[in-house]
């Protein structure tokens, strides 16, 4: 069966892995969690020298192997860890906005959720190893850097885990990334740092492009003869604007990123 994990709320299971404890699941922690595990990790080391009952009781009320997280808080701390996945694995993007929109779903029926990592506990001899392996993880997020949490033999796995099981929406996030549909995705090269300057400057174009359309759309709304034309050119055209400056956005973030990542690289 593997050792389990579980991102569940009281009424749904969101993901479970097996034999693993999935990267972006953690990428939603913040370094309070950390405190919190520590701590929950001494209970632990307590809790299996004392009888078996009080082993239960203790992990019934949740001493250890649960970390309680807000959804709101969850979604903040992923959010805040875009750019580390847009510069340092551009490939799994798409995937890491799969699963902030899925988790985004799931807080619309409840504020809460927890991530139950005790059968991960399994492989280390002690708990010292465990938080050394949690930290290693988060260190290498700070400084923009690879890590061994995700093994590209098994990137759905050890990224988002599995959800075939679970009922949210009737809808399987795991699906559309099961290894005989990586193909296009692995054929997939990573962004040249030019590729990325020119997208910047042809988002940049149809945003200035958009700006002075709008502009003259609405200047056309101040002659009667022109006037219905002009409020439907301003509606079109200002909304170019917000694609087009969000596009722009999004594009000169990725490329800052990417300056960031080959400036600590260097």
């Amino acid at each position: 069966m593997g050792n389990r994990c579980y991102l569940t709320t009281e009424t749904t299971h969101i993901l479970e892995s097996n034999n693993s404890l999935p990267t972006f699941w953690l990428m939603g922690l913040a370094e309070e969690h950390l405190q919190q595990l520590a701590q929950q990790l001494e209970t632990f080391e307590l809790a299996e020298t004392l009888s078996a009952k009080e082993f239960e009781r203790r992990l019934a009320e949740k001493q250890f192997g649960v970390i309680d997280l807000t959804f709101e808080g969850f979604l903040q701390n992923l959010d805040s860890r875009s750019e580390y996945v847009a510069t340092v694995y551009p490939d799994l993007l798409a995937l890491y906005q799969d699963f902030q929109e899925l988790i985004a779903e799931e807080s619309e029926d409840a504020d809460k959720l927890e991530l139950i990592y005790l059968d991960y506990l399994f492989f280390f001899e002690n708990t010292a190893d465990v938080l050394a392996t949690f930290s290693a993880l988060f260190d290498a997020l700070d400084s923009f850097e690879m890590t061994d949490w995700i093994n590209e033999d098994d990137i759905l796995g050890t990224t988002i885990g599995f959800d075939d099981f679970s009922n949210h929406h009737e809808q399987y996030l795991g699906e559309s990334y099961q290894l005989d549909n990586q193909e296009n995705v692995d054929n997939q090269s990573t962004p040249t740092k030019a590729s990325m300057i020119y997208q910047s400057i042809k988002s940049g174009f149809f945003f200035i492009l958009s700006l002075i359309l709008t502009i003259g759309s609405v200047w056309m709304v101040t002659d009667p003869m022109t006037r219905i034309a002009g409020i439907a050119g301003t509606l079109l055209f200002g909304m170019g604007i917000v694609i087009f400056g969000g596009n722009l956005k999004n594009d000169v973030k990725a490329l800052q990123g990417r300056k960031h990542f080959e400036e600590i690289d260097d």
